[in-house]
């Protein structure tokens, strides 16, 4: 048992001892080593031709989409922005008579104000003098339930999905429809299958947009300063001759969208202006002008409960101080306004990031090489060539020698992997023993290499040859 616990005291005194000597290593590796890039050219067409295409590739990336594009040099902010419609023009109809109706904007744009839109009525259903009375159901109210052969099928006081009022218990043989508590006579119309209302060439919308960005306390509207009244009266706004006139012909809003008013006009729909602000304030307030677009948004293709339509009521007394209304669906094209806008400005932080950032992008380009020369190349020819350990450097290279920490070859005497054997070999004083001289012709040494200090072999100081008088191309000798 004593052995066992020696033992034991022992094998942890080495693990201690061993744990202080790694330590100790990685505390003087920590202190007292420094890391200095080593630049290793390499002449490979494949490979430089592949890092100056990345280069470029990313050189494009930055300029025209960074820079010139996305602008990511400035800051930018968001419109804020409120839309005021003024509707004008003449609209002809005929009543259930035929009699010629005259309706203004005050007629057929319901209501007059909406906020962000504006409706045009282009085909309605009038029902005159309703007044609340017994009155047969209709029979297209879309239930079933609504018809009835005899009282006791009408509950009284019931009520009908999409009914349009209370059963009275009586069922009007007349109709075969229960009779109801509501407003009277019924509307019994179905939808034109063409346009009541014509003469949309007349009318004209007027559009006020007021935008503000906030952050850089800039405000714009679309009437610009220079219009007069004249010009609002007599422009009308196209995309290529008049694209800043704020007036807009009914038709032309229509087509701009790509669709048929004589069409449009029988079922309704919804159309969206687009005010839309992109603003570079580098170049000036003066230069931040509205962009207009218009498409539909509803589908033309909807087969069940299609375009756009609503009922609105006008109520008035009669002579006999009786509640009267008339009633009237209307039909019509609704105009919704989708207000957009950013602007931007020169900002120096933003401007330094991104450059900063694209000037490291381009290492990119590095990493892309690295990667192709891993896999082209061995790993240990990458490292040797790469990576040498310098243990000991001193500032004389005349009176020390340089070990580039690595041990001869056994067999050849070479110095391993010296970064410079291809052209100096290895290198002693003049004061070491030169031992077994073997000499072998090498390269011509680059002009860059700096060889002053290097000590000629004996046969050439036994030549008598002065060591400025040694060319570049002279033997050298190594160990």
């Amino acid at each position: 048992m004593t052995e066992i616990m020696i033992d034991i005291i022992e094998s942890f005194a080495q693990l201690r001892r061993r744990l202080a000597e790694k330590f100790v290593r990685f505390g003087k590796a920590f202190l007292f080593q420094y890391e200095t890039p080593r630049v290793v050219t390499m002449r490979s067409r494949r490979i430089g031709l592949t890092y100056r295409i990345v280069q470029l590739a990313l050189f494009v990336y930055l300029i025209g989409y960074v820079f010139i594009y996305s602008k990511s040099y400035q800051r930018f902010d968001y419109a804020d922005g409120s839309v005021v419609s003024k509707v004008r023009g003449i609209l002809q109809g005929s009543d259930q008579t035929n009699r010629t109706q005259i309706w203004d904007s005050n007629d057929f744009v319901v209501p007059a104000q909406e906020s962000n839109a504006f409706f045009v009525a282009t085909n309605i259903v009038f029902t005159k003098n309703q007044y609340q009375g017994n009155c047969p159901e209709d029979k297209h109210v879309g239930s079933r339930k609504v018809q009835c052969r005899k009282d006791s099928d009408c509950e009284k006081g019931s009520l009908v999905l999409y009914g349009n009022g209370i059963r009275t218990g009586r069922c009007v043989l007349s109709t075969s429809t229960c009779e109801v508590h509501t407003w009277c006579p019924k509307e019994m119309g179905k939808a034109p299958r063409v346009p009541t209302l014509s003469g949309y060439d007349s009318v004209s919308v007027l559009v006020k947009n007021h935008v503000v960005f906030r952050k850089f306390g800039v405000k714009r509207r679309n009437i610009l300063d220079n219009f007069s009244e004249n010009y609002l009266t007599t422009c009308r706004y196209h995309p290529q001759n008049d694209r800043l006139c704020p007036v807009f012909a009914l038709r032309d809003l229509v087509t701009f969208a790509g669709e048929s008013l004589e069409e449009m006009a029988v079922k309704g729909g919804i159309i969206g202006f687009n005010i839309d602000w992109d603003c570079d304030l580098d170049y000036g307030e003066e230069n931040c002008l509205p962009h207009y677009s218009f498409r539909r948004l509803d589908n033309r293709g909807d087969k069940v409960a299609s375009g756009w339509n609503f009922r609105h009521a006008f109520y008035y007394y009669d002579f006999d101080g009786f509640n009267r209304r008339d009633l009237v669906k209307y039909w019509g094209i609704r105009f919704v306004f989708l207000v957009s806008g950013r602007a931007g400005m020169f900002y120096p932080v933003n401007f330094i990031l991104h450059v900063g950032s694209s000037v490291g992008l381009f290492s990119c380009a590095s990493v892309i090489c690295e990667f192709i020369l891993a896999i082209a190349y061995r790993s240990d020819m990458l490292a040797t060539a790469k990576f040498v350990n310098l243990e000991k450097l001193k500032k004389s290279r005349r009176s020390s020698s340089i070990n580039f920490g690595e041990t001869a070859d056994s067999k050849t005497g070479h110095p391993g992997d010296c970064p410079c054997f291809r052209y100096c070999g290895h290198y002693s004083s003049r004061r070491e023993s030169l031992g077994s001289i073997t000499s072998s012709p090498l390269p011509a040494v680059p002009d860059h290499l700096d060889i002053s200090w290097i000590t000629p072999s004996p046969t050439v100081e036994s030549s008598n040859i002065p060591l400025t008088h040694i060319n570049r191309n002279t033997e050298w000798v190594y160990l």
